[in-house]
């Protein structure tokens, strides 16, 4: 797989020790039953720090976004981003990632996209997620 856009994500949920990247994995692999969790990357809240998680391999195809997994990459931020506004520290590692992402694979700014671009019914990454301040900060 040879990734030409990005696809940004939010987990709907409070971030947690129930509702972690280990939950979404273990929900992902045994009820779904996938081969792994569906996103590359997951960005959560660990103590008092965020940390980037790996998920899917970067040459595996996701399971993120019907009918974008064969060439996109998921990244899903922990939290509710329709109730609050992204951790600064959150939302700055993301744009660093994102950052990375696109120059590794020559992406440009205008092929990152909200999971709700391709999923109407979905609010994803959450109304609080201002995707046009996310790339003016790439």
């Amino acid at each position: 797989m040879i990734p030409n856009s990005i696809i940004l994500h939010h987990s709907l949920t409070k971030d947690s020790e129930t509702v972690s990247w280990g939950a979404i994995r273990r929900y992902h692999m045994e009820d779904l039953f996938w081969v792994d969790v569906g996103y590359h990357f997951g960005i959560e809240q660990v103590g008092n720090e965020h940390e980037i998680f790996v998920g899917r391999m970067l040459n595996e195809m996701g399971a993120h976004c019907k009918g974008q997994n064969e060439d996109s990459i998921g990244i899903c931020f922990l939290g509710n981003f329709d109730e609050q506004y992204p951790h600064r520290d959150q939302w700055h590692l993301g744009v660093r990632l994102v950052r990375s992402l696109c120059e590794v694979f020559t992406i440009d700014k205008d092929h990152i996209y909200p999971h709700s671009r391709f999923a109407p019914w979905k609010s994803c990454p959450g109304r609080q997620f201002s995707i046009a301040e996310f790339k003016d900060c790439l």
